[in-house]
């Protein structure tokens, strides 16, 4: 009886550890598939990440550049304008010259006028 109980128990252990090494084991297999998964997953956002990153450089590159095109246009507009601004400022003092040569002549066609009235 006592070596029949050993037996049993001896069996029963047995069972036990081959139970305890398969759920292990698959254990061991659902943590592999797990790990798979998630570095897959990491992978991906990583790679969009990374892509996103270069449209990003890409734009800000193409950004930098019509900044770049706007400045200097915005210097040549600027240029013009002051351009302008001599020309006008130029029309204007041709304007007070025209002005003080005929305030001038209207003094000298009233002085000759009234020298000849005189006579």
């Amino acid at each position: 009886m006592l070596s029949r109980l050993v037996r049993e128990h001896n069996q029963k252990q047995q069972v036990i550890r081959r139970n305890n090494e398969q759920l292990r084991k698959e254990a061991t297999q659902a943590v592999g598939e797990l790990t798979d998964c998630l570095a897959d997953t990491l992978n991906e956002r990583v790679s969009s990440i990374f892509k996103t990153q270069r449209e990003i450089e890409a734009e800000a590159r193409r950004l930098s550049a019509q900044s770049a095109k706007f400045s200097k246009q915005t210097k040549q507009w600027l240029n013009m304008l002051d351009g302008v601004n001599s020309a006008l400022k130029e029309l204007g003092d041709v304007q007070n010259w025209a002005e003080v040569i005929e305030r001038d002549m209207r003094e000298i066609a009233m002085t000759l006028e009234f020298v000849h009235k005189g006579e």
